[in-house]
């Protein structure tokens, strides 16, 4: 295995991600603790080409 460098990326390889999770917490496993279920996860990714379009209907051909 390679360590990893400490330098940042060049601008052209960044690949922004959006997430949020909406959860219940109905379910108990124990008196006082409850678990998370998630019932919604939205995700949003875009790059630096992303950005550059003014047209958002067609995928990006550099991340999808």
């Amino acid at each position: 295995m390679q360590p990893l460098k400490n330098e940042l990326p060049s601008a052209d390889d960044v690949l922004f991600v959006f997430y949020d999770f909406e959860t219940t917490q109905d379910t108990k496993i124990s008196e006082t603790a409850r678990v998370h279920v998630p019932i919604l996860v939205c995700l949003q990714q875009f790059c630096t080409a992303c950005e550059m379009q003014d047209d958002y209907s067609q995928d990006c051909a550099r991340c999808g």
